[in-house]
């Protein structure tokens, strides 16, 4: 499967802030973290910070995976609304997963504040929209049950809207708070670079063929044949993690993203907040730290493992037809923003639970093995999340919140 393919914007504007060594000798350790992207890092973070002593392996280079395709959106709001997500999981379970997910924002406040890079971390305003006069009760509907529940939201209508923004909106919610953006290699590397000085061993190009979970203990095999023994394992792979699990955890799809060369202003995007429509699939955009515009969508759903979609190649003409659908999106959305140029384009693979949350937690057919699945947009919130609760696992706090999380829900 071809996770990431084009020319990607966080691996081309950073560069290489470190090279981790590969394992070369068989080790012991209390913790051990599987895989190296965003998910990883974030838990090793966690980990870390609790004094355990904790082990990270990523079978590739640290960051470069899926990792260095995410758009990096951070959003108290989830890929199924809370009006949807309410009708399928009950109202209070539904305003809880928002609110948990709004917390991450704070969270990765303290992170941030604890790291020596800022990766870019941004708090942003939400806008949540159709151009759909079809769908504007809906949203209201939306937006009140949000109000009704302690979020800092606003309803924009047509009139509203238009003296904001330059493209057509019907109605939309506009959240005050619950928004932000960053670098999501430069945050992964902090991390770990936090995380080293507080005693985690991390290793790359280390791959992983062989688990062996028991009552006691894990034994892993690597590709060098060297052997690692762990007390608990915690497998944080994303979407490689499927193949431990005998039923479908995750629909995959495949997003595409361009991004502009920096800009000079952005007439007709208020507060150059984050935006969102309600079409399926729907269409994203934020702003980067040099003033970039990144446009995300048109996603397309993966079939079987040796499908075009799972393995599309860089050069297929479908890649540069998406490519060229967000980008007169973006022009038409902003037509007074005269000096967009693309300079990167690229695709990766992502995937959404049937609820649109994480999968967190145990699993009982692997014994002292946690599992920080975390798919969809939120994936870096959601991995702030899986941190905290696996962490509090393991020191013997099994927090409620992981019933909402279970991997057999």
């Amino acid at each position: 499967m071809q996770l990431v393919s084009g020319s990607m914007l966080w691996s081309n504007i950073n560069k290489v802030p470190c090279m981790y060594p590969y394992l070369k000798e068989d080790i012991n350790c209390e913790v051990l973290v599987l895989g190296g992207g965003i998910t990883g890092a974030i838990t090793a973070y966690y980990f870390t910070e609790a004094g355990i002593n904790t082990t990270l392996v990523e079978k590739n280079i640290i960051g470069y995976s899926s990792t260095r395709a995410s758009t990096a959106i951070l959003q108290y709001e989830i890929d199924i609304d809370l009006v949807g997500l309410s009708a399928m999981i009950g109202e209070s379970e539904a305003v809880k997963a928002f609110k948990i997910t709004e917390k991450g924002l704070d969270d990765m406040q303290n992170i941030i504040n604890n790291l020596e890079d800022n990766c870019d971390f941004t708090l942003k305003e939400c806008l949540y929209y159709t151009d759909n006069p079809s769908d504007v009760n809906y949203l209201n509907k939306e937006f009140k049950f949000r109000k009704e529940n302690g979020f800092k939201v606003e309803f924009l209508d047509k009139k509203q809207a238009k003296e904001l923004f330059s493209f057509p909106i019907e109605g939309g919610i506009f959240s005050k708070s619950g928004g932000g953006y960053i670098d999501p290699y430069r945050l992964t590397h902090a991390l770990i670079s936090k995380s080293i000085y507080r005693g985690l061993n991390a290793y790359e190009n280390t791959e992983i063929t062989s688990i062996y979970p028991n009552n006691d203990y894990v034994i892993l095999e690597t590709s060098n044949n060297f052997v690692i023994k762990a007390k608990k394992v915690i497998i944080a792979t994303g979407y490689d993690a499927r193949e431990y699990f005998d039923k479908k955890v995750v629909d995959l799809y495949r997003t595409f993203t361009i991004v502009t060369k920096p800009v000079k202003d952005f007439t007709g995007w208020h507060n150059t907040c984050l935006i969102r429509d309600n079409k399926n699939p729907y269409t994203y955009l934020r702003i980067t730290g040099d003033n970039r515009i990144i446009i995300g969508g048109e996603d397309e759903k993966i079939g079987k493992e040796n499908s075009k979609m799972s393995n599309l190649i860089k050069k297929d003409p479908l890649c540069q037809m998406k490519y060229d659908i967000l980008e007169n999106k973006l022009r038409t959305c902003f037509p007074n923003i005269k000096d967009i140029e693309i300079e990167y384009k690229f695709n990766g693979i992502f995937g959404i639970t049937k609820d649109g949350l994480p999968n967190i937690g145990e699993y009982n057919l692997m014994p002292n093995c946690y599992f920080s699945l975390n798919y969809g947009s939120n994936g870096i919130l959601y991995s702030i999340i899986g941190g905290q609760l696996l962490r509090d696992l393991y020191l013997g706090n099994r927090r409620e919140e992981l019933n909402l999380f279970r991997l057999d829900r």
